[in-house]
């Protein structure tokens, strides 16, 4: 499905072992922040919900 929203990539990060994963980054702009899987090919794409973020 195609989609009119804009993402710009802020981190790469990888699972551990067990698939775990855990990363900070510090915002630098105000708007939505979303996690994202492309996906592969035993497992589908994912965006999260985005949450929003105010900078003051």
């Amino acid at each position: 499905m195609a989609s009119s929203a804009h993402y710009n990539t802020v981190k790469t990060v990888t699972t551990g072992d067990t698939g775990q994963l855990s990363t900070q980054v510090t915002a630098t702009s105000a708007g939505s922040w979303h996690w994202h899987f492309p996906g592969t090919t035993t497992t589908a794409r994912v965006v999260s919900a985005g949450d929003a973020v105010t900078l003051k």
